[in-house]
């Protein structure tokens, strides 16, 4: 019943060990995961706030003008969230010269991408500071 095939076969079976024989080389460890985006797809990774004027917006960029009169151009992805009056808006609702505020964070190239825009707020309607 016993070949001389088989018993090779089961020597070199023998000689590897069991996985529960020896410790892993790199010792397995819970690592934490990213949180999971709020419901509703909204982004609120931003690391940045940039508030300047609406210059113009197509299918992949969002340009303002800050300031300093330089231009920032960001990306537009499926998570950039465009807002109005605190309603879901879309790029084609800002025009030209309005001031906006965009919150942006970026991606593994350091690229800016836009997360949040919406209309500047005025000075007369950011909450009045209180005096002591």
């Amino acid at each position: 019943m016993s070949s001389p095939a088989s018993v090779i076969l089961a020597l070199m079976l023998l000689q590897y060990p069991y996985p529960s024989q020896y410790p892993t080389p790199y010792p397995t460890r819970n690592i934490p995961r990213a949180p999971a985006e709020p419901p509703g797809g909204a982004n609120t990774a931003a690391v940045a706030t940039f508030s300047g004027e609406f210059k113009s917006a197509d299918k992949k960029f969002i340009t303002i003008e800050v300031d300093n009169g330089q231009s920032m151009r960001m990306y537009i992805t499926a998570s950039t969230k465009f807002f109005r009056d605190d309603k879901p808006a879309k790029a084609s609702d800002f025009h030209a010269g309005e001031n906006v505020d965009i919150d942006a964070t970026r991606d593994a190239r350091m690229n800016l991408l836009a997360v949040r825009v919406a209309p500047a707020k005025s000075k007369q309607q950011k909450a009045p500071e209180a005096n002591p």
